[in-house]
């Protein structure tokens, strides 16, 4: 049976707000977008099963969840990035 020892995992993940730095200091464009892409995703994926629990998938709602999606992304690299300030 595999073990994982989650310690040494855990210690591996560096979630942070405003995003990571590479060894030289510069934004690590990869990460954000990754972590964008994978956030967007599950909202993308969520309200697709919602719109077709509910029988209203078409062309005009399929645009209307896209631009959700979208905006959400480029919000996530903004705040990630240092373009938006979140307020705690």
């Amino acid at each position: 049976m595999l073990k994982l020892n989650y310690e040494e995992f855990a210690g591996k993940i560096h979630l942070s707000i405003r995003g990571q730095r590479d060894k030289k200091g510069k934004f690590d464009w990869s990460s954000a977008v990754l972590d964008a892409g994978i956030i967007s995703g599950i909202t993308f994926f969520t309200g697709l099963g919602t719109l077709a629990s509910s029988a209203a998938i078409s062309p005009t709602s399929l645009c209307v969840l896209l631009s959700a999606v979208g905006a959400e992304f480029l919000g996530i690299l903004a705040t990630k990035r240092g373009l938006v300030q979140k307020n705690c």
